[in-house]
């Protein structure tokens, strides 16, 4: 049996990946502009100019999933994917550093969408390049999805998962690259959003006893469900986490002088496996219950769902790929596999859903995407290309 640990350091450029990823930052590829083509553009050409076939999936018409595929020359055999989105969130303001300048400094590559998640594509790209290097003695194919529209409405997920169902694939394995500090995550937790409108009576502030005052008596839904919060923490699942929920947004009032009739809350929950949506909803309107009856007043209040539920996902410490990958991590020198939680929410539960276990494992933390000088250890970068490399020569070498 080949040792691919061995037969890949010898190939291994150091440089290429972080190259990469500094090439990529350049491109501004923001959910939903022209940018998104432009960038699987430049990632088509890298995989033409290595022998590795694309194929452009349209999406919406106008933009494009872009989807390789390296198959091994031995036959039939396990198919694992490589996944991650192309897109970012919009540059924003506070920067120190060019955001799309892809600049190095103590060996932090900065730019908008280095964490998030250019600097793991980079790093899928550069090790699909070291695997069709051994395609001669591989079995099954590796395959690389990079999509679109991930940070609005998981349109080009969606889209290939429809592809994919359509076409009868199988893929046995998958690994999303979004940023876990090149920890292993078994899943996240799922996402949605709910609105509270919290409504009283309106009247003149100088006579504000003859009204309902809704802003306050939304405070008050607010602090209790900040009990509720972590109240939750008894429910934490070791593999992803607590269910959660967060007050992000409040809207009322028109004027000091008047007493308020109506309060927005927007309300950001976090769900589990074991802790269901349903049960965070029967926790919000519990809250707004208990505020009502404690305080004898008979404020009404409407619980409307905001943002759709993106389902939490979760696979088995027990499957083959979990062991290959923590295998593949302590073969690089100074790595010790651990696992934790993904504390966002990604992709991989449109995979999960698919009936593809998926792991997520990538360069970065999570901390940094989507913030002013966000950045991505270069030296990570290198890493995750050397697991993904050898964790998909061992898959698919019969290893």
């Amino acid at each position: 049996m080949p040792d691919w640990k061995a037969l890949l350091d010898n190939e291994f450029d150091l440089f290429e990946p972080i190259n990469l990823a500094q090439r990529l930052v350049r491109i501004s590829s923001v959910s939903r502009t022209d940018g998104e083509v432009e960038i699987a553009r430049f990632i088509a050409n890298y995989f033409i100019d290595n022998d590795i076939p694309v194929e452009w999936q349209e999406v919406d018409g106008r933009r494009a999933n872009l989807i390789a595929e390296i198959q091994g020359v031995l036959g039939e055999g396990p198919v694992l994917l490589f996944n991650g989105h192309m897109d970012t969130v919009p540059v924003g303001t506070g920067w120190t550093y060019p955001p799309l300048g892809g600049e190095i400094v103590h060996n932090r590559l900065y730019g908008r969408g280095a964490c998030d998640m250019k600097g793991a594509l980079a790093a899928m790209m550069y090790a699909a390049k070291m695997v069709v290097l051994f395609a001669h003695s591989l079995y099954g194919k590796l395959k690389i999805v990079f999509v679109i529209d991930e940070e609005e409405e998981n349109a080009g997920i969606r889209e290939w998962v429809k592809m994919y169902h359509t076409r009868g694939e199988v893929i046995d394995y998958a690994i999303v690259g979004e940023p876990t500090g090149l920890n292993i995550s078994l899943g996240h937790r799922g996402v949605a959003a709910y609105r509270i409108e919290v409504r009283g009576k309106s009247c003149h502030a100088a006579v504000a006893d003859r009204g309902l005052n809704a802003v306050h008596y939304a405070s008050l839904i607010v602090d209790r469900l900040e009990r509720k919060r972590r109240e939750l923490l008894r429910f934490e699942d070791p593999d992803l986490g607590a269910p959660a929920l967060s007050v992000g947004k409040i809207v009322g009032g028109v004027a000091p002088n008047v007493v308020p009739e109506s309060c927005i809350l927007e309300v950001d929950v976090r769900t589990l496996p074991s802790f269901s949506l349903e049960e965070m909803e029967r926790v919000l309107w519990e809250t707004a219950e208990e505020v009502r009856t404690k305080e004898g007043v008979s404020f009404e209040y409407t619980i409307t769902q905001c943002i759709p539920h993106l389902p939490p996902a979760k696979v088995s410490r027990d499957i083959e790929l979990v062991g290959l990958l923590a295998r593949s991590i302590a073969d690089i020198p100074g790595e010790v596999p651990m696992f934790s939680p993904f504390p966002a929410s990604c992709e991989a539960s449109f995979l999960v859903e698919a009936g593809i276990p998926t792991l997520i494992f990538g360069p970065g933390h999570i901390e940094e995407a989507h913030s002013a000088n966000e950045f991505v250890p270069v030296t990570q970068v290198v890493t995750a290309s050397r697991v993904y490399a050898l964790l998909a020569l061992r898959l698919l070498g019969g290893e």
